[in-house]
C-alpha cells in the first residue's frame, strides 16, 4: 500500500476521498439540483484536449441524450464510473479526519452567507474567517493538484501547501480570488454551474459549483487573464493577500448565466474548430502526402462555421472526423 500524500507517514487506506468538497459540488452535478451524492452530469474545460468530456452518473440514457445533445459513447459512459471526484487510496483516514474538519468549519460558518442570505445588488462580500475561508480553498488546491493530472501546480508551491495545511500554520500570502456565483429560482438551477478544472497557468483555476476559485503561486505571476468575463480590469480588487477580511466576488444570477454560456460556447467551438482542421490535414495528408493548400482549409471551415453552434458544441469525435471525411468526398468527387 502507498503513503498517503498528505501526512506521508500513514499507508493511504482511505477509499472514497472527494477531492473537492462534496457539500459544495453536489447540486450542481445531481438531477435538480438534489443533494443526492453522485448522480449528474459535469465535465472539464481543458485546453489540452479539443472535447468537453462529458461524465454522468446513474443517468438514464435518455436523460444524458437530452444533456449532451446526442447518445453518450460506451468510453464516457465508462470514464463516468471512474470519475466522481473522488479517488481511493490516496490519503490515509487520520488526514481525511483533518480534511472533514476544514471543511466543517467552511459550511457551517462560511456556506450560509452565500446560500441562505439575500445577496442580490451587492457585487462584493467580505468574511471577517479569513482563515477558515483561506484554509478551505487551501484544501481544495492540494487535493486536486494530488488527484488531477490537468490541474498541475509546481512542486514548491503544492509543498507549501501541504505544510501550511499539516502543520496549522496561519497564512495569508498566497494570492487567491474567488468568485461566487449567486444561482437563484430553486435548486434545480445550480445544475447549469460547472465543475472542473481549466489548465490555465496563474491564475491555477478551479470551478466548483458556485464557486470559482483562482489562485497564483507568487505575487510575481499574478496577471490579468480575461476568461470571457469572469476578470474585469478591476480583478486586483478581488485579489486576496495579506487581507484582514477575505473578499468574495459575486455574480448576480444574469451575469452568472451570460458567463457560463460565454466560457462554454466560446471554448466548445474554439477547440472543435481545430479539431477539424486537424482533421482535414490528416486526411488530406492520407490522399496526397501534403498537408492541405490554405485556401482549400479555409473553405472547409467556412462550412464547418456554417454548422449550428448548437450542433458544433455536441459533436463527437467519430461524427466530426465523418463530417471531415464527408466533405472532402464531396470536394474530390470520390465515389464512395
Amino acid at each position: 500500500m502507498s503513503i498517503c500524500k498528505f501526512c506521508q507517514i500513514n499507508d493511504a487506506n482511505k477509499k472514497n476521498t472527494h477531492y473537492l468538497t462534496d457539500a459544495i459540488i453536489r447540486s450542481c452535478l445531481n438531477i435538480e439540483g438534489s443533494n443526492n451524492r453522485e448522480k449528474g452530469l459535469y465535465f472539464a474545460i481543458n485546453s489540452k484536449n479539443p472535447f468537453i468530456e462529458f461524465n454522468f452518473q446513474r443517468l438514464d440514457e435518455h436523460t444524458i441524450e437530452n444533456a449532451i445533445g446526442r447518445k453518450p459513447t460506451d468510453e464516457e459512459i465508462e470514464n463516468a464510473k471512474r470519475i466522481p471526484f473522488s479517488v481511493d487510496y490516496i490519503f490515509c483516514s487520520d488526514c481525511e479526519r483533518k480534511f472533514t474538519d476544514i471543511e466543517t468549519k467552511f459550511i457551517e460558518k462560511v456556506l450560509p452567507k452565500f446560500r441562505q442570505d439575500d445577496l442580490t445588488n451587492l457585487n462584493s462580500i467580505s468574511i471577517s474567517d479569513n482563515l477558515i475561508c483561506r484554509n478551505f480553498f487551501y484544501l481544495q488546491i492540494f487535493r486536486s493538484t494530488i488527484c488531477e493530472e490537468v490541474f498541475d501546480l509546481p512542486k514548491d508551491f503544492v509543498d507549501k501547501l501541504r505544510k501550511i495545511l499539516f502543520e496549522n500554520i496561519e497564512d495569508y500570502t498566497i494570492p487567491l480570488s474567488v468568485t461566487y456565483l449567486q444561482t437563484t429560482g430553486g435548486q434545480e438551477n445550480y445544475t447549469e454551474n460547472y465543475v472542473g478544472y481549466t489548465s490555465d497557468k496563474n491564475p491555477f483555476i478551479i470551478f466548483m459549483n458556485d464557486f470559482i476559485v483562482q489562485c497564483y503561486d507568487r505575487n510575481e505571476n499574478i496577471k490579468h487573464l480575461e476568461l470571457y468575463g469572469l476578470n474585469n480590469d478591476n480583478y486586483n480588487d478581488f485579489i486576496n493577500i495579506n487581507e484582514e477580511e477575505f473578499i468574495f466576488n459575486i455574480f448576480q444570477n444574469d451575469e452568472r448565466k451570460a458567463f457560463l454560456s460565454n466560457l462554454i460556447t466560446n471554448e466548445k467551438v474554439k477547440q472543435t474548430i481545430i479539431n477539424f482542421e486537424n482533421y482535414f490535414d490528416e486526411i488530406w495528408i492520407r490522399l496526397f502526402g501534403t498537408k492541405a493548400p490554405s485556401y482549400q482549409k479555409e473553405k472547409y471551415i467556412k462550412s464547418v462555421a456554417n454548422q449550428s453552434q448548437e450542433k458544433l458544441n455536441s459533436l463527437s469525435q467519430e461524427e466530426m472526423y465523418n463530417f471531415t471525411f464527408s466533405y472532402l468526398t464531396k470536394l474530390l468527387n470520390i465515389k464512395e
